[in-house]
């Protein structure tokens, strides 16, 4: 996909992020970008597969890392569905990712999803401190509700 703009970025993710919703996965999607081109998606698979690691944003750093062949993804940008957690923020820096632009804010997710949203809260704090500019909200048209309304 080229020349991703920031609103087209986050239409698809909260389209993905839509569409794993509605076949009964966590509502959660994620592209990875270098130079206007994705390089990576990924949607939220911890129901699935099991693992409680399996976030939107670290299966599409996997996807990224295994398309470009490397592990160091500077360079390039996550475009999220929604704000991320204090492990996909912690991912992205590791992996050399300077930014992820995000859809939905943590306030969005419904308690089903996040049963301790004040510890997500300070988590997500606490990573900030230290990675300040790591996440920023991003400029959408598109409904960002919608992934977690759809939920089954």
């Amino acid at each position: 996909m080229a020349d991703l703009a920031e609103r087209e970025a986050l239409t698809l993710v909260v389209q993905l992020a839509t569409d794993n919703a509605l076949a009964g996965q966590l509502p959660f999607a994620a592209v990875v970008v270098r130079d206007g081109t994705e390089v990576g998606r990924g949607v939220n698979t911890a129901l699935a597969d099991l693992d409680p690691s399996a976030h939107a944003e670290v299966t599409a750093i996997r996807d990224a890392a295994q398309r470009l062949g490397t592990l160091d993804l500077s360079g390039t940008i996550i475009y999220s569905s929604c704000e991320p957690c204090a492990i996909c923020r912690l991912i992205a820096a590791a992996s050399g990712i300077s930014e992820i632009v995000y859809a939905a804010p943590k306030e969005l997710v419904p308690p089903t999803i996040d049963s301790a949203p004040a510890t997500t809260a300070r988590l997500i704090t606490a990573v900030t401190a230290v990675l300040p500019h790591i996440a920023r909200p991003g400029t959408t048209d598109t409904d960002v509700t919608t992934p977690f309304t759809t939920l089954h």
